[in-house]
């Protein structure tokens, strides 16, 4: 396994309108060394369709049976069947720049860190001109205003500044932070959730190029509203189940 091996994990549910550019934009990468791993949730329209246009070694596709209910599941059964030292995460409604993963390995070898971040051009339908500037969400909002040059977990503990789409970390972390939160009961921001308890193995590093288009139209790309209390209010009570089980390993 080289050490600049980069295992994309892209999980898709019902997307196939979307996933062609964000499967192009993984394959048209200037770093050629990755792996691809489309986990299909269940989907129900033509994403197999899609998928069978493409025909590169570097590509490999699961398909689940049933549907699991969020992408957790399917991100964290990339997680595990990846073989890369590094793992990026890119929604199927979303699409990279070119220079994506070597900006985001350069700014790695920089730092020191083993986590990267970036902010993303936010667009509402496909076609719309990208866009930085300020929203509805917040970690979209100008990079240069909003986002230091590494995120901590002070940071994060106050919001979620990382766009899931801009992640590459070590996949080592990825599994010693026990990936995305499948496993919950009742609402919980599974994303931001294993940012945080990234977030108490390393700093992220912020990419200073925005190279992320992050939709914000599509039906997963909002929460419901009404569940919003319960769900921050289960990120944070399972971050500190985290930090409990980590202090408990390390006083034995």
């Amino acid at each position: 396994m080289s050490d600049s091996l980069v295992s994309i994990v892209i999980p898709t549910f019902n997307r196939a309108e979307h996933l062609k550019r964000a499967l192009t934009s993984v394959l048209t990468q200037t770093l050629v060394e990755i792996e691809v791993l489309v986990i299909d949730d269940g989907s129900t329209d033509h994403t197999r369709e899609v998928l069978g246009q493409f025909h590169d070694s570097r590509l490999s596709i699961e398909y689940l049976n049933e549907n699991s209910g969020g992408p957790a599941a399917p991100r964290n059964i990339g997680i595990w069947k990846a073989s890369g030292k590094w793992i990026a995460f890119l929604d199927s409604d979303d699409w990279w720049e070119p220079n994506h993963l070597e900006n985001q390995l350069l700014a790695l070898e920089r730092s020191g860190l083993r986590a990267a971040c970036g902010n993303a051009y936010n667009f509402a339908s496909l076609g719309a001109e990208p866009e930085v500037g300020p929203t509805d969400f917040s970690m979209c909002t100008t990079h240069h205003a909003v986002l230091p040059d590494q995120v901590d977990l002070a940071q994060l503990l106050q919001w979620n500044l990382i766009v899931t789409s801009s992640v590459v970390m070590l996949r080592e972390d990825a599994i010693r932070a026990e990936g995305f939160s499948s496993h919950v009961k009742g609402p919980v921001f599974e994303d931001y959730a294993l940012w945080l308890r990234v977030a108490t193995l390393t700093n992220f590093v912020v990419s200073d190029e925005v190279t992320v288009h992050y939709q914000t139209d599509s039906p997963d790309s909002h929460g419901d509203t009404n569940q919003h209390g319960d769900a921050m209010r289960n990120t944070f009570l399972e971050l500190q189940t985290w930090l409990h089980k980590v202090k408990l390993s390390t006083d034995e």
